[in-house]
């Protein structure tokens, strides 16, 4: 093997190493991207509840019966704001998977459990299944 030879094998090596790397570099952009969007979503549902949280005191102070209305517009950004995070989070998923499908590390340094805020557990339940009855 010729000393030629070796230098190519090695730059063929080095580049290889920078392409991985660039390309991680580039799938944990992305996932970063999509985890500051969610952020911004729960933001926004925080203050969605904050509103609709005035508007119940403001029924509840002067007994007055809910108007649907007045409820409405937050109740239908919180359930927007939880859709795009749900689009969000399949979004990491599908970055996560075509990485590792490529064989390229993802290190991800923050789980998504640290994304969840405590409304995200209690406003989109899973639908569980009622069990049937036999007659």
């Amino acid at each position: 093997m010729a000393f030629s030879d070796s230098v190519d094998i090695l730059k063929d090596a080095a580049a290889d190493a920078v392409q991985s790397a660039t390309q991680a570099a580039v799938t944990m952009a992305h996932i970063a991207k999509y985890k500051m969007q969610i952020l911004a979503e729960q933001e926004k549902i925080r203050k969605a509840y904050q509103a609709l949280g005035k508007v119940y005191y403001k029924d509840y102070i002067t007994d007055e019966e809910p108007d649907e209305a007045e409820y409405k517009p937050a109740c239908e950004r919180i359930s927007e704001c939880f859709r795009r995070i749900n689009r969000l989070r399949d979004a990491i998923a599908k970055e996560r998977k075509e990485a590792e499908e490529k064989g390229e590390p993802v290190v991800d340094d923050e789980p998504d459990d640290a994304l969840l805020c405590d409304a995200d557990a209690e406003a989109e339940p899973e639908k569980s299944e009622e069990p049937e009855v036999s007659e």
